[in-house]
Protein backbone atom coordinates (compact mmCIF):
# COMPACT_ATOMS: atom_id res chain seq x y z
CA UNK A 1 0.00 0.00 0.00
CA UNK A 2 0.95 3.62 -0.63
CA UNK A 3 -1.15 6.38 0.87
CA UNK A 4 -0.93 9.92 -0.51
CA UNK A 5 -2.22 11.84 2.47
CA UNK A 6 -2.39 15.16 0.59
CA UNK A 7 -4.80 13.78 -2.02
CA UNK A 8 -6.51 11.06 0.03
CA UNK A 9 -5.38 8.42 -2.45
CA UNK A 10 -4.74 4.85 -1.37
CA UNK A 11 -2.85 2.64 -3.81
CA UNK A 12 -3.06 -1.08 -3.11
CA UNK A 13 -1.96 -4.31 -4.74
CA UNK A 14 -1.65 -7.96 -3.91
CA UNK A 15 0.39 -10.28 -6.10
CA UNK A 16 -1.89 -11.87 -8.67
CA UNK A 17 -4.94 -9.81 -7.66
CA UNK A 18 -4.41 -6.51 -9.52
CA UNK A 19 -3.70 -2.91 -8.52
CA UNK A 20 -6.19 -0.40 -7.18
CA UNK A 21 -6.54 3.29 -6.39
CA UNK A 22 -9.20 4.00 -3.78
CA UNK A 23 -10.70 0.60 -4.56
CA UNK A 24 -10.88 1.04 -8.35
CA UNK A 25 -8.63 -0.95 -10.73
CA UNK A 26 -5.70 0.90 -12.30
CA UNK A 27 -3.39 0.25 -15.27
CA UNK A 28 -0.23 1.83 -16.59
CA UNK A 29 -0.65 4.21 -19.52
CA UNK A 30 0.49 1.73 -22.17
CA UNK A 31 2.36 4.51 -23.96
CA UNK A 32 4.97 3.28 -26.43
CA UNK A 33 6.37 6.50 -27.96
CA UNK A 34 9.19 8.06 -25.91
CA UNK A 35 8.52 11.41 -27.62
CA UNK A 36 5.13 11.53 -25.91
CA UNK A 37 6.31 10.08 -22.59
CA UNK A 38 6.58 11.82 -19.24
CA UNK A 39 9.41 10.37 -17.19
CA UNK A 40 10.08 11.31 -13.59
CA UNK A 41 13.78 11.28 -12.76
CA UNK A 42 14.37 11.13 -9.04
CA UNK A 43 17.73 11.64 -7.38
CA UNK A 44 19.44 10.88 -4.13
CA UNK A 45 22.08 12.77 -2.18
CA UNK A 46 23.95 9.46 -1.81
CA UNK A 47 25.45 10.04 -5.25
CA UNK A 48 27.15 13.05 -6.81
CA UNK A 49 24.88 15.24 -8.94
CA UNK A 50 26.79 14.67 -12.21
CA UNK A 51 25.31 11.20 -12.94
CA UNK A 52 21.81 12.61 -12.45
CA UNK A 53 22.45 15.51 -14.80
CA UNK A 54 23.66 12.98 -17.40
CA UNK A 55 20.58 10.82 -16.79
CA UNK A 56 18.24 13.75 -17.46
CA UNK A 57 20.25 14.78 -20.51
CA UNK A 58 20.04 11.24 -21.96
CA UNK A 59 16.28 11.15 -21.37
CA UNK A 60 15.86 14.51 -23.10
CA UNK A 61 18.01 13.39 -26.05
CA UNK A 62 15.81 10.28 -26.34
CA UNK A 63 12.81 12.61 -26.62
CA UNK A 64 11.15 12.25 -23.20
CA UNK A 65 9.52 14.99 -21.18
CA UNK A 66 11.38 14.85 -17.85
CA UNK A 67 10.00 16.03 -14.54
CA UNK A 68 10.91 15.91 -10.85
CA UNK A 69 8.13 15.93 -8.27
CA UNK A 70 10.12 15.03 -5.16
CA UNK A 71 8.71 11.68 -4.00
CA UNK A 72 10.00 8.45 -5.47
CA UNK A 73 7.25 6.50 -3.76
CA UNK A 74 4.52 8.65 -5.32
CA UNK A 75 6.34 8.69 -8.65
CA UNK A 76 6.07 4.90 -8.73
CA UNK A 77 2.38 5.07 -7.80
CA UNK A 78 1.81 7.54 -10.62
CA UNK A 79 3.37 5.13 -13.13
CA UNK A 80 0.92 2.47 -11.94
CA UNK A 81 -2.13 4.64 -12.53
CA UNK A 82 -0.90 6.10 -15.82
CA UNK A 83 -0.34 9.71 -14.67
CA UNK A 84 3.26 9.38 -15.80
CA UNK A 85 4.82 6.79 -18.08
CA UNK A 86 8.05 6.00 -16.23
CA UNK A 87 10.06 6.58 -13.08
CA UNK A 88 13.82 6.20 -12.79
CA UNK A 89 16.41 6.89 -10.13
CA UNK A 90 20.07 5.89 -9.83
CA UNK A 91 19.69 4.93 -6.16
CA UNK A 92 16.60 4.46 -4.01
CA UNK A 93 16.08 2.52 -0.80
CA UNK A 94 13.82 -0.50 -0.60
CA UNK A 95 11.41 1.11 1.87
CA UNK A 96 10.69 3.81 -0.71
CA UNK A 97 10.29 1.40 -3.62
CA UNK A 98 8.94 -2.06 -2.84
CA UNK A 99 5.24 -1.26 -2.52
CA UNK A 100 5.34 0.81 -5.70
CA UNK A 101 7.08 -1.93 -7.66
CA UNK A 102 4.40 -4.47 -6.80
CA UNK A 103 1.64 -1.99 -7.57
CA UNK A 104 3.22 -1.24 -10.98
CA UNK A 105 3.64 -4.92 -11.82
CA UNK A 106 0.01 -5.61 -10.90
CA UNK A 107 -1.05 -2.61 -13.02
CA UNK A 108 0.63 -4.15 -16.07
CA UNK A 109 3.92 -2.25 -15.90
CA UNK A 110 7.57 -3.25 -16.28
CA UNK A 111 10.23 -2.92 -13.58
CA UNK A 112 13.86 -3.75 -13.28
CA UNK A 113 14.96 -6.39 -10.76
CA UNK A 114 15.33 -3.95 -7.87
CA UNK A 115 16.16 -6.65 -5.31
CA UNK A 116 19.26 -7.87 -7.20
CA UNK A 117 22.65 -7.49 -5.51
CA UNK A 118 21.24 -6.93 -2.01
CA UNK A 119 18.84 -4.19 -3.09
CA UNK A 120 16.65 -4.95 -0.08
CA UNK A 121 19.28 -3.79 2.39
CA UNK A 122 21.43 -1.42 0.36
CA UNK A 123 19.08 0.01 -2.29
CA UNK A 124 19.58 -0.02 -6.03
CA UNK A 125 18.83 1.87 -9.22
CA UNK A 126 15.19 1.69 -10.22
CA UNK A 127 13.39 1.83 -13.54
CA UNK A 128 9.64 1.34 -13.81
CA UNK A 129 7.57 2.05 -16.90
CA UNK A 130 5.10 0.79 -19.44
CA UNK A 131 6.35 -2.45 -21.02
CA UNK A 132 6.33 -0.68 -24.38
CA UNK A 133 8.92 1.88 -23.20
CA UNK A 134 11.23 -0.52 -21.36
CA UNK A 135 13.80 -1.15 -24.09
CA UNK A 136 14.11 2.54 -25.00
CA UNK A 137 14.41 3.60 -21.35
CA UNK A 138 16.97 0.93 -20.49
CA UNK A 139 19.10 2.32 -23.33
CA UNK A 140 18.57 5.96 -22.30
CA UNK A 141 19.08 5.52 -18.56
CA UNK A 142 21.61 2.72 -18.45
CA UNK A 143 19.44 1.05 -15.80
CA UNK A 144 19.21 -2.56 -16.95
CA UNK A 145 16.72 -5.24 -15.97
CA UNK A 146 19.47 -6.65 -13.71
CA UNK A 147 21.27 -3.75 -11.97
Amino acid sequence: MIYDVMHHELYMAQRGKGAFLNGLPIRTSGLADIRSATVEAGWSTRLAHHPYVSLVENLKVAGANVRRAGSGTLGLAYVADGRIDAYCELHINSWDALAGLLIIEEAGGWTNNFLAKDGLRKGNPILACTPELAETLVAATGIAKEP
